[in-house]
């Protein structure tokens, strides 16, 4: 993912009276609340196909005993899934620079409505004044005394057991969110559909097949990080033929999706593509000049690619499933002009 926020998310909530007290407010909010918010339906349907579902996480499961009506997304990126299946979400993450907080490959689909939108810091009293009938925390640094709190209210589908943090492959996203909406054959779809663009991309491409690449985050400091095969971008360019570069893969990351690499090691960043992202978009024209990333052979030859798109960027951060055609779309004829 694009620069998830460096630190777990902490919770405002420091009373514990707080949780006890707003029990009966938000029972007389859920009474009291008629409509479904944010997918236009009303009330809450009890039971229906595949419900009542069980998902497990890292901290726990989720018991949903019926296809929820209101949901925020606490993932970064989870909202990718919710707006394709037509269900928006009456409460977000913010995700990019976009006053929406989604981005623009998903934006219309919010077909003019505002979500409530949460920074990184997770506000367990804002989710919960939402009456969410479930909580969506996949692509998140959700912890535990967050969970709990939360899920003392209503389930929360947090992050698979044995993920890491902002490291939930797009797959097992979309079909995690299938089965929490209750919407697992519209999610089958989504899948074949986006792993069909993927397949015709790398079909079209030979020149990407068995070539090395290293995609690297940097800013105007000249701070570097390298991106692993714990890494959204990573998986989604092996899918398209490429591999990782060894010198990167054989550094220790500790199981992270990127590794620190100092200027005294900047060598290790070339390889056959060098992919070069930002981490705002006022660092592109700093790091167009930077003096060692131009002197990798890669650059000299014309394989490096700096990304000065910052909505690429993001969506090739972000990869899910309404992100991946959107990526692809920009960044193949960068990739095949750098390969050829």
């Amino acid at each position: 993912m694009t620069s998830p926020p460096a630190a777990a998310a902490r919770s405002r909530l420091g009373r514990r009276g707080f949780l006890i007290g707003a029990t009966g407010v938000l029972a007389a909010g859920l009474a009291a609340c008629g409509t479904g918010g944010g997918s236009g339906a009303t009330g809450t349907v009890q039971g229906g196909p595949g419900f009542p579902a069980s998902i497990p996480n890292r901290y726990g499961t989720a018991e949903l005993k019926a296809a929820p009506q209101r949901v925020v997304t606490l993932g970064i990126t989870d909202h990718d899934v919710l707006l394709p299946l037509g269900v928006i979400p009456v409460g977000l993450t913010q995700w990019g620079p976009w006053d929406s907080g989604v981005g623009p490959w998903v934006e219309p689909m919010l077909g003019g409505q505002r979500p409530e939108v949460f920074g990184s810091e997770v506000d367990v009293e804002g989710v919960i004044a939402l009456a969410p009938d479930v909580m969506i925390a996949l692509q998140s640094a959700l912890t535990v005394d967050q969970y709990n709190r939360l899920s003392g209210f209503n389930p929360v589908v947090a992050q698979p057991p044995n993920s890491i943090d902002y490291g939930v492959n797009w797959r097992v996203q979309a079909e995690t969110i299938g089965q929490a909406l209750g919407k697992q054959a519209e999610v089958a779809k989504l899948l074949a559909d986006t792993q069909a663009r993927i397949d015709q991309t790398r079909q079209a491409n030979p020149a990407f097949e068995g070539k090395t690449h290293v995609t690297v985050r940097t800013d105007s400091a000249g701070t570097y990080a390298a991106y692993t095969k714990q890494d959204a971008r990573t998986a989604l360019l092996e899918q398209l033929g490429l591999r990782l570069s060894p010198a990167i893969e054989n550094l220790d990351s500790g199981g992270k999706f990127n590794v620190k690499v100092s200027k005294e090691q900047v060598a290790l960043l070339d390889a056959d593509v060098v992919i070069v992202t930002t981490a705002k978009p006022t660092d592109v024209d700093a790091v167009r000049g930077d003096p060692l990333l131009n002197n990798l052979p890669a650059a000299k030859r014309g394989s490096l690619v700096l990304l000065d798109d910052y909505d690429l960027t993001m969506a090739l951060g972000s990869a899910t499933v309404s992100s991946i055609p959107f990526a692809l779309d920009r960044l193949t004829p960068k990739l095949a002009d750098a390969l050829t």
